[in-house]
Parts: C-alpha cells; sequence; structure tokens
C-alpha cells in the first residue's frame, strides 16, 4: 500500500486506463437527452449544444492536462490556471461554472484563492483537492463546497462530485457576493505576511509577528484598497506554500 506522497501522486486521476476506457457518451450529452426530451427541435438543440464551463486551478501541468482531457470526454468546456493569480485573471475573462482548485500552489494557495471566489463569486461551485493528508469530509478553513483528497479519490467519484454541484448550480445567491475577500495566508520565517490584493492583484508585505489568530484588516500599498485576512493555526500548518 503506497504511503508517500509521490507514490500517492502517483495515482491521481484520470489514470490512463481510465481514460482509454471512457464511454464515447459524455454526461453532459446524456443529461442533455434527457432534459430535451418532448421539446422543440429548435429548443433541443440549443439544449445539446450548452456546455458547463469548469476552471481547473493546479500548479503541476501533469494534473492539469489530466484532469482536463477527462473532463472535455464528459462532455464540459475547460479553462486552466496554474495558481490562484492566474485563476483571478482567468475570473476577470469569462466567468465557469465550477472551479477545481489545488490547495498548496506559490504564489496564491488555494486556500487564499477560494476564499477569495467566495466572496466575489458566492454562485460558483468549488472543489478543493490536495495532497496532503488532511482529514475526510470538507476540512475546516477551507473555504469550498467539497474536497477530494489527491491520489485517493477516484474517477467516478470526482464525476459524481462535479454532477452534483453543477446540478445544484447556483447553490448561494449573488447577493452575498462582496468586492472584500477574507484572505487566509501564512507567515514566512520571519513572520512576515504576504497579502495578495483581491483587487490589483499586487503582493503586500506585512509585519505580523504581533498578530493572533483570528481577522485583521491592512490596506493595500498599492491601490488603497481594505484587505481583510485570517490567520488560522489549525491550517496554517498545511499552507506550505512553494515561492516563485
Amino acid at each position: 500500500m503506497p504511503t508517500s506522497q509521490e507514490e500517492h501522486r502517483d495515482r491521481t486521476v484520470p489514470l490512463e486506463s481510465e481514460v482509454q476506457n471512457e464511454p464515447q457518451r459524455t454526461v453532459a450529452a446524456d443529461t442533455a437527452v434527457r432534459s430535451t426530451e418532448g421539446v422543440p427541435a429548435m429548443e433541443a438543440t440549443a439544449a445539446t449544444q450548452f456546455r458547463f464551463r469548469i476552471l481547473v486551478v493546479d500548479d503541476e501541468p501533469s494534473i492539469r492536462e489530466a484532469m482536463g482531457e477527462i473532463l472535455e470526454r464528459r462532455g464540459y468546456e475547460v479553462l486552466t490556471a496554474a495558481d490562484g493569480l492566474e485563476g483571478l485573471n482567468a475570473l476577470s475573462k469569462s466567468l465557469p461554472d465550477l472551479i477545481i482548485s489545488d490547495l498548496n500552489m506559490p504564489r496564491m494557495s488555494g486556500f487564499e484563492f477560494l476564499a477569495v471566489v467566495r466572496a466575489r463569486f458566492p454562485h460558483i461551485a468549488t472543489i478543493a483537492v490536495s495532497g496532503e493528508y488532511i482529514t475526510s469530509g470538507n476540512p475546516s478553513g477551507i473555504v469550498a463546497d467539497a474536497f477530494l483528497q489527491k491520489g485517493r479519490y477516484t474517477l467516478k467519484e470526482l464525476s459524481r462530485e462535479v454532477e452534483r454541484l453543477l446540478a445544484a448550480s447556483p447553490i448561494r445567491s449573488e447577493s452575498k457576493k462582496s468586492e472584500i475577500a477574507p484572505l487566509f495566508v501564512p507567515r514566512d520565517i520571519a513572520g512576515y505576511l504576504i497579502l495578495t490584493c483581491p483587487k490589483c492583484l499586487r503582493p503586500n508585505k506585512l509585519g505580523a509577528m504581533s498578530l493572533n489568530g483570528g481577522l485583521h484588516q491592512t490596506t493595500c500599498q498599492s491601490c488603497g484598497t481594505p484587505v481583510r485576512f485570517e490567520i488560522n493555526h489549525e491550517i496554517e500548518p498545511l499552507m506550505k506554500r512553494n515561492h516563485a
């Protein structure tokens, strides 16, 4: 039974054998067929042409490509980003129906990215994935609608979560939208926080040796936007950011 993180990554879906054995008829196509029974031909054609859009955010190119291939075979339109900052740039151009994001990424972690998404785009469903050994279920401190453990979830489980969330979308009202998001950020070894402004996306270095857990607020040094952030001692050890 594999125990190392690298061994678990090797098992990350989609496995090549599962990709090759994927049925040609997609979930999106099946849904469209069922939903268009008994409706006029013109409306049925429009329905079958509709494709849900999914944004995949992960700093590992192989995972982005593999997950993108699987989701496209299931009939979804797939966009990809290498980290949270690229994810925010993608959102500024086109909003997806669902986001799948890794948690440990350089520049802007998934913790921070998903918190921004929940505050600014609450109607978008989100799935968090991680290769770290986190307790099962949806761990406390992760702002996502579902959680999957890298190397431990199957293609069927991924598809089931995607279908479930898309079927329920939008699961939150956009009336709760906020332009300012509380951000989950780690300290570096010198005790500083690197905050990425959710407005201008520029980093801000903040001395935080005297700050305890909980919500805090500072002002972006570049654009003057108030930036709220949270120091969460439960998830701080999990946020091992790889600096670019």
